[in-house]
């Protein structure tokens, strides 16, 4: 009733239509990284949000021309130590100004 091209003509445009990052080779394709400042904020407070040992609720982020500036209260050195480092390796900041105060 079908011949073989039509089918796997067939199935190719069913993966390709459920799963367009997906090429035919099987790699994954990649997504442009938002580098303008609103998207670098996003992506910190995504990454600080993420992690649920951190107390973040008193933190505040801004990003002027890719420096994020992080001012507020943390926790503990360790905190602060942690927060830093995940910050500095967020696709697109290009430098991190802390101003962060430990309780104590």
């Amino acid at each position: 009733m079908f011949n073989k091209r039509f089918l796997a003509s067939l199935t190719l445009s069913a993966l390709l239509s459920a799963a367009p990052a997906v090429l035919v080779s099987g790699c994954r394709a990649r997504m442009p990284v938002d580098r303008s400042d609103p998207g670098i904020t996003a992506r910190v407070r995504s990454q600080l949000s993420a992690e649920s040992d951190l107390n973040v609720r008193y933190l505040d982020i801004y990003t002027h021309m890719r420096v994020v500036t992080l001012s507020g209260m943390v926790d503990s050195r360790e905190q602060k130590r942690k927060i830093t480092n995940l910050v500095r390796r967020v696709p697109g900041v290009r430098q991190v100004i802390i101003n962060l105060v430990v309780k104590e």
